[in-house]
């Protein structure tokens, strides 16, 4: 019987491990381990999706602040003063240090000792000239005004967490009310008193607490509470007269304040259930299907539970991700990344050579471009998005991508045929002188070969491939680079690991030649 094709071109879902590997749709991922989703436009079509392998990692400070020194806070601070032309800090809370980069990679102490620990939950805010300071060890807020480093004027409470909005500032956590929330005067977020200054009380005594608030989103700040039963309460208005409070949402309580990124369209936070989307929690309900991270669901039941309050999340709007570390069984750190791009709505987990206490985007101070930065447990910060693919530089990771298992082919060709597969095809862009190792699994056999992912190793749709246009930046080159297999069996499933130190890889999909057999076998294959 002539040879059929099965064509995966390109990627149409992401990343689904809730589901059976045999009941994740064609187009679909079982496993996507340090990879990002590339969106390729064409005026009038619809967008497509390639696999490529994230970027790598570089040490900013080669110095370690301490060994053992974990980064909870990391901050972008610009200051105008009295000039036109901002400068430049950045500002961070690491073990029971506050300290301060002048964009030369080495941390200067502002405070050596004495402020929060490793395990203190802390948070920075940039308002009014200042960046303010504040932990959950019913310490009192600091602040620094790229000058003078002092407690924070004004006698406020010691809130762990806080946000600016309408010229205030919002403080959460404090330890004597933790259902309340006390604000500053307007324009004075060094004025804690007097008429123009106040506080909110969110359902005192419920068995929750204020566990974190969003940065504004539509005029508006929402407050959680946490972390057993849960609840969502907004605040709108523009003046203590015109303030209105109302709860909105009633469970998937929030577990940490980090955890909470607001984006321009939506707020995302982590509970103790799942990931989720305000967008769609209040437009589906509370149900596991509505939310964010149900494709991998099964995944977040395997975390650390008891390590939840250390979630932290980033937004990075250039490259569409919004990504949390966390912590995965019983790890002590926050060792995986897990990472949604919301323009395409396909999850994929990182795993750096280090543990991540903090990630978090900042502007890069010699290129002005925003960039993810990763604080450490070791001292250290690493900057992302290098194009050197290895983590510190020099070490190797590994990009996965697993597909489903296939059992139906086509029409005709159902669970039950017998297939005869005579190769596989994967459609990549080259990338250089490397290769990709191929694993293929035929009714739970399996067998591995040699991708390459070299100019010229295949069949070439596109332009002239250009050294240092090409290998780097976007190429619209194509090759076809076909694997000889020889098996028999009702279902294939593929898996490619690309693991060299600077190589790269990006996948755009995937064939599968075969010819049907017996439309229904009792052998065992």
């Amino acid at each position: 019987m002539p040879y059929q094709t099965f064509i995966i071109h390109p990627f149409t879902s992401g990343l689904d491990t809730q589901a059976a590997a045999t009941f994740v749709q064609p187009g679909g991922l079982t496993a996507a381990e340090n990879i990002e989703y590339v969106l390729h436009f064409s005026p009038g079509q619809t967008p497509k999706v390639s696999l490529r392998k994230r970027r790598g990692t570089a040490l900013y400070n080669t110095t370690t602040t301490g060994a053992t020194d974990v980064f909870t806070s990391i901050d972008d601070y610009w200051r105008h003063g009295a000039s036109l032309s901002p400068t430049q800090k950045f500002v961070a809370c690491v073990a029971d240090k506050i300290v301060k980069d002048d964009g030369d990679g080495v941390w200067d102490n502002l405070l050596a000792s004495g402020f929060g620990s490793n395990t203190a939950l802390t948070d920075i805010t940039i308002a009014e000239g200042l960046a303010i300071f504040s932990n959950d060890a019913n310490q009192a807020p600091r602040s620094w005004d790229q000058t003078t480093f002092q407690a924070l004027a004004g006698s406020p409470p010691n809130f762990s967490a806080s946000v600016y909005h309408l010229r205030r500032l919002f403080g959460i956590g404090i330890p004597a009310t933790p259902s309340q929330c006390t604000y500053s005067a307007g324009g004075a977020v060094t004025t804690w008193s007097g008429a123009d200054s106040s506080n909110f009380i969110f359902d005192e005594d419920d068995g929750d607490r204020l566990t974190g608030v969003s940065e504004p989103f539509f005029k508006r700040l929402y407050f959680f509470k946490g972390p057993n039963k849960g609840s969502i309460h907004t605040i709108s208005g523009t003046t203590i007269s015109t303030f209105t409070k109302e709860k909105i949402f009633h469970g998937l309580p929030c577990q940490s304040h980090k955890s909470i990124i607001t984006t321009p369209n939506d707020i995302y936070w982590v509970s103790n259930v799942g990931i989720h989307s305000l967008a769609a929690t209040e437009k589906y309900g509370d149900t596991e299907a509505a939310f964010l991270s149900y494709p991998i669901q099964d995944q977040f039941r395997t975390l650390n539970m008891n390590r939840l309050k250390y979630a932290v999340g980033f937004y990075h709007p250039d490259r569409n991700i919004v990504g949390w570390a966390l912590s995965t069984q019983a790890n002590s750190t926050n060792d995986t990344v897990f990472c949604y791009n919301y323009a395409t709505g396909f999850w994929s987990t990182w795993k750096f050579s280090f543990a991540v206490a903090t990630p978090t985007v900042l502007v890069t101070p010699t290129t002005g471009k925003p960039r993810l930065y990763l604080g450490g447990y070791d001292g250290r910060v690493r900057s992302g998005e290098q194009n050197t693919l290895s983590d510190d530089a020099t070490t190797a990771y590994a990009a996965r991508v697993r597909t489903p298992t296939h059992l139906r082919l086509a029409e005709g060709v159902t669970e039950l045929h017998e297939k005869s597969f005579a190769g596989i095809v994967s459609i990549i862009r080259p990338v250089g002188n490397y290769t990709a190792s191929l694993q293929i699994i035929v009714d739970g056999r399996r067998q591995t070969d040699t991708v390459s992912l070299v100019t010229g190793s295949g069949d070439l749709i596109g332009s002239t491939f250009i050294i240092g246009t090409s290998l780097i930046a976007g190429s619209n080159l194509t090759t076809i680079v076909p694997n000889i297999i020889s098996e028999r069996g009702r279902s294939i499933q593929l898996q490619w690991t690309q693991s060299g130190v600077n190589q790269d890889f990006e996948l755009y999909g995937y064939a599968i030649a075969y010819s049907p057999g017996e439309p229904l076998s009792f052998e065992v294959t």
